[in-house]
């Protein structure tokens, strides 16, 4: 590894795992055990014409991004702030797997938010040898993207030529190389994370937060079977701008007592638009339950945001008044 000058740009690479890091086998892509050196000159090689000096760790064991958990994102940042806190990087780029990377990268948006550099995530479809493999143009957009922005930049997915915001990317599409899309713009003026909210987890486990889809044929039973696995909170994908079938027998009921035991969050399914309770009357009758207005959240910032709440300790109350703030610009 490169040992920083003091006139240098600096970047912090940690490598998590993911496609990036995988190579062919007679039984499909795998982890590929000389990543470590490969990974290497591979950020050598984007480093040296640039003059940028960097540092590359790894996450032990590397995860392939389908088996993240809740704790999965919570330990990335973890990992990442304390290497900061010692190195002081300029910037600071996480590879990942592409199935969750979306999901990572909000998370770390809420995490990462005060840590005094910006953070780039990235990963590739291909596998860092494959023929044509988009691992080194997306690396390169990543780092170069980390050591120019400001120390206060939002977080980012660098994919596909685009740099997208981390709280309003979503994975798109499972083949192309343009796999991430952001179709809202980051909320206006967002206020920051309150410092108190940025002193690590104040639980054993980390919260674990799930989502439930209203389809048309979907029951209160099946609801409520969405809980029976004691998630810590729940995010609802609604019709529209926030509608439900509130017509379905205990629908209501059901809902108003699950929002009494954890926290519920109501966003649309549209990729653009936003939650509005007062347009429609199912939209009120839902609201009236006690379900959380997301606004325009994406599913994966909503997921990032309730559990980052949940993990600082914010009970009901608060939790209520902390989803409605703005804070990275996950919300207009």
């Amino acid at each position: 590894m490169t040992i920083a000058s003091s006139t240098s740009p600096t970047v912090l690479v940690f490598a998590t795992g993911g496609t990036i890091g995988m190579r062919d086998t007679p039984q499909g892509l795998a982890p590929d055990p000389n990543f470590e050196v490969v990974l290497e000159s591979l950020v050598r090689s984007i480093c040296e014409p640039h003059g940028i000096d960097f540092r590359i760790n790894h996450l032990s064991p590397a995860i392939d991004s389908a088996n993240a958990d809740a704790e999965t994102a919570p330990r990335i940042a973890r990992a990442v702030r304390a290497r900061v806190r010692t190195w002081k990087p300029d910037g600071v780029v996480v590879t990942h797997g592409t199935d969750t990377l979306a999901y990572t990268a909000a998370r770390l948006a809420f995490d990462l938010a005060s840590i005094g550099a910006p953070v780039v995530l990235t990963g590739s479809q291909f596998a860092h040898g494959a023929p044509n493999s988009d691992a080194p143009a997306n690396l390169s957009r990543a780092i170069r993207a980390a050591v120019r922005a400001a120390s206060d930049a939002p977080a980012s997915i660098a994919f596909g030529g685009a740099l997208l915001p981390a709280v309003r990317a979503t994975k798109a599409h499972a083949e192309a190389l343009q796999a991430f899309r952001a179709e809202r713009p980051l909320g206006p003026r967002p206020s920051g994370i309150p410092a108190h909210l940025l002193q690590g987890t104040q639980r054993s486990m980390p919260a674990r937060v799930i989502s439930f889809r209203f389809v048309p044929g979907v029951t209160a039973a099946d609801l409520a079977g969405a809980v029976a696995g004691s998630p810590d909170g729940l995010i609802m994908e609604c019709y529209g701008s926030g509608n439900a079938p509130m017509a379905r027998p205990t629908m209501a009921s059901t809902l108003r007592d699950i929002c009494e035991t954890l926290p519920v969050v109501a966003i649309t399914q549209c990729a653009t638009g936003s939650v509005d309770s007062t347009r429609y009357a199912v939209g009120s009758e839902l609201a009236a339950t006690g379900v959380i207005d997301g606004a325009d959240m994406t599913l994966e910032a909503a997921i990032a945001k309730l559990s980052f709440g949940l993990d600082a300790g914010l009970d009901q109350a608060a939790l209520r008044s902390f989803m409605q703030l703005n804070l990275v610009g996950e919300r207009a």
